[in-house]
């Protein structure tokens, strides 16, 4: 049984367990000052994420990979750097955007997530990730030089400050279709929105 296979079942577990849902209120708020970015038959999921905080591994590992198998193409996930845990949370994140431009994003913030939680390794050492790029198929040594000379480290700083303009606080903050700031994580809310989205989209 595959980890993310793992961590869907224990997730459903402890669902099981615990009761998710925040009052109607605190479900989300839409920010007054941003647009819609809305695509009629799609929603558009920004993440703002740090690959050393916890709840955004699980986040990825289980809600995200539940509602991408649910909504498929109706739904646009994009991830976003927001590091706040540490002083290095940015490093990691510059690797992930070098390995996005590369086409290879999704591969290494799997393997990212992977070297951190599983393999307990240091995210924020440069020969990690160059290893992990390695591991994916990129070229280990031009990457090593991108990420040594921060080439990222500007559009990191970018996100981080787009997270703060919507008054992002920690991680994971989930945006939808661009002015929808999501209260409460969970899988449960997270896809009742969606599908009043979507179901919008009908009338």
């Amino acid at each position: 049984m595959c980890k993310k296979t793992v961590a869907i079942a224990i997730f459903f577990i402890f669902w099981s367990l615990t009761i998710y849902a925040a009052p109607p209120e605190e479900k989300y708020v839409v920010v007054p000052d941003k647009k819609s970015i809305h695509e009629s038959g799609k929603v558009k999921m920004t993440i703002f994420f740090d690959f050393f905080c916890p709840h955004c591994h699980e986040f990825d590992t289980v809600v995200v990979s539940l509602l991408q198998r649910e909504y498929g193409r109706r739904l646009e996930v994009t991830y976003k750097g927001l590091p706040i845990i540490y002083e290095d949370s940015i490093i990691p994140i510059e690797a992930y955007e070098i390995a996005k431009e590369e086409g290879k994003g999704e591969e290494m913030k799997e393997a990212i997530f992977d070297a951190i939680y599983y393999q307990r390794k240091d995210g924020a050492n440069i020969d990690v990730l160059s290893s992990l790029a390695k591991s994916i198929g990129l070229d280990s040594e031009r990457f090593k030089k991108n990420l040594t000379l921060g080439i990222k480290k500007k559009a990191v700083l970018e996100s981080k400050d787009l997270a703060k303009s919507y008054g992002a606080k920690g991680t994971p903050t989930v945006i939808l279709d661009g002015n929808i700031l999501i209260k409460d994580n969970s899988l449960p809310v997270v896809t009742s929105i969606i599908n009043k989205i979507l179901e919008g989209d009908k009338k």
